[in-house]
């Protein structure tokens, strides 16, 4: 017991480490696994709902981490299918020895305030069997320290995008000006087509890249002779042999009549980055039916890798310039993407004449909370608040973290009365939040909300007059008990009748 202590107290005070890539994060989550568990082997599997498989990424065994491929399809009734399903620590032994299997679940968000498929899987841990077995006070801690651990994969996954697109930059720098200008503004798709267009005089240009998570071949966008652009988006061919002459292409099948009728005058290019093709390009003189020289054919082909990487360094860019947008927390928009749809909204909400809210909201005595019960138990009321928050919202509105506890909500189209109704149903499900401590006499925490309401152009006609006005009504409802909702209208005739009252005193 006394050694169980010790180990808990040891995860408690280590500070977290920095991890470079996502390789070196699972070397690190293996290796502190092993030490502080006393495991002889630890594996990270990543669990492949489509296929029902626990994936192998990497093990640790002898003091080395390496990876590994390995793929396990767990029965029913087996204890990796009872952690999965139950997201608790499984104890088992078995003739090779004992074990220990582990749970995660980490959520990765995008853009558009939208979820997308979480991250799930196992960390398994062995003793042999002539060692002691694992008991529940080390599945607790283990659960708790690896949870922890996993919380931190986030951060590793942003530093890899960034370090991947840094090294595609640098390989950008020795492309010819038209590529590297690509990567300066924000249509860059479309400079690389035209720049093609107009470098080589092809009758067409098309530009496909592939959707991994759709396993389709998605269009992007199509140059013209008179350089004109256009989105090809409703193009979507499924990467299947045979189901369409791009796809074949892309997949290395064979090339088909049409291709070897027309060779002379159309060139299918995939685009291919470190191994991996992300899309493919398409000239022609299909209209002109003038043949494409040997020379220009040579000249394009030398430049397919330096296209791929200004594509591709394009999309890695928006992913790192995604990921750093939002708060891991909460998952919210963080205050400068707010700043800028702020803008945008209010100046559609002007030029159209429709009404614009805003709600600024406040968790009521949170400093307490994070004193009396610890930063984790306030990181828990600010992540269940902010999946209140997403739940509630309509697809045009937009939330931001804006800074602390305080959360923006933006809506376009809508009253102070539409602001207030949302206002109200907010604060009550967010008092219907039980928060679980166990060190409490009540063994659980309720959180309430005060909410300022302004609303343009009925108590604002700027930016800032719009900010200030909930702030102000926020101020008012924190300044007369907390818990409850105003509209900036209603504060204004408020404190009008505070002040009447005051004078007749």
């Amino acid at each position: 017991m006394m050694k169980m202590k010790k180990i808990l107290s040891g995860i408690s005070e280590k500070k977290p480490v920095f991890y470079e890539s996502r390789e070196a994060f699972l070397k690190g989550l293996l290796e502190s696994a092993a030490k502080l568990f006393a495991a002889d082997r630890v594996s990270f599997y990543y669990h492949d709902e489509k296929n029902s498989l626990l994936r192998l990424m990497m093990r640790r065994a002898g003091g080395v981490s390496f990876e590994a491929e390995e793929s396990v399809r767990p029965s029913p009734d087996s204890p990796a299918a009872s952690a999965l399903g139950s997201l608790k620590p499984v104890v088992f032994r078995n003739k090779a020895g004992h074990f220990l299997l582990v749970p995660f679940l980490i959520e990765i968000y995008s853009s558009s305030v939208s979820r997308e498929a979480p991250l799930q899987g196992l960390i398994k841990l062995e003793r042999s069997s002539g060692k002691r077995r694992f008991s529940p006070a080390e599945a607790g801690a283990a659960h708790e320290h690896l949870g922890d651990f996993m919380r931190s994969y986030y951060k590793a996954e942003f530093v890899g995008l960034n370090k991947k697109y840094a090294k595609n930059l640098g390989a950008i720098t020795e492309l010819t000006e038209i590529f590297a200008n690509s990567l300066r503004v924000r249509e860059s798709f479309k400079h690389i087509l035209t720049g093609i267009q107009t470098y080589f005089g092809f009758d067409r240009v098309r530009l496909y890249l592939i959707d991994e998570k759709a396993e389709k071949l998605k269009g992007e966008l199509s140059s013209d002779i008179r350089g004109q652009i256009k989105s090809i988006a409703y193009e979507e061919i499924p990467l299947e042999a045979g189901a369409h002459r791009f796809a074949d292409i892309v997949l290395g099948h064979s090339s088909g009549v049409f291709m070897e009728r027309y060779k002379e005058c159309v060139l299918y290019m995939p685009l291919v980055v470190q191994g991996v093709t992300i899309g493919l390009l398409i000239v022609d003189n299909l209209l002109s039916q003038q043949k494409i020289e040997q020379g220009e054919l040579a000249m394009l082909k030398s430049f397919a890798g330096q296209i791929g990487l200004a594509l591709d360094n394009v999309r890695l860019f928006d992913k790192v310039e995604e990921l750093s947008l939002f708060d891991e927390l909460t998952k919210l928009p963080l205050r400068r993407y707010f700043n800028q749809r702020f803008q945008e909204e209010f100046y559609r909400a002007e030029r159209f004449k429709q009404p614009l809210a805003m709600i600024w909201v406040d968790v009521d005595y949170f400093k307490e909370v994070n004193d009396t019960y610890g930063h984790q138990i306030g990181d828990r009321v600010l992540k269940e608040i902010g999946r209140v928050i997403l739940s509630n919202l309509r697809k045009i509105d937009f939330p931001c973290r804006y800074g602390g506890d305080e959360i923006l909500i933006l809506l376009p189209q809508a009253t102070g009365e539409e602001a207030g109704k949302l206002g109200r149903r907010l604060a009550a499900e967010i008092r219907e939040i039980k928060i679980p401590v166990a060190f409490s006499k009540t063994r659980e925490l309720s959180v309430s909300v005060s909410l300022g309401i302004s609303t343009f152009p009925a108590d604002a006609a700027s930016m800032e007059a719009l900010l200030e006005k909930a702030d102000d009504a926020l101020y008012w409802v924190k300044s007369h008990g907390r818990g409850g909702i105003a509209l900036a209208g209603e504060v204004e005739k408020l404190k009008a009748e505070e002040k009447k009252n005051t004078i007749k005193e």
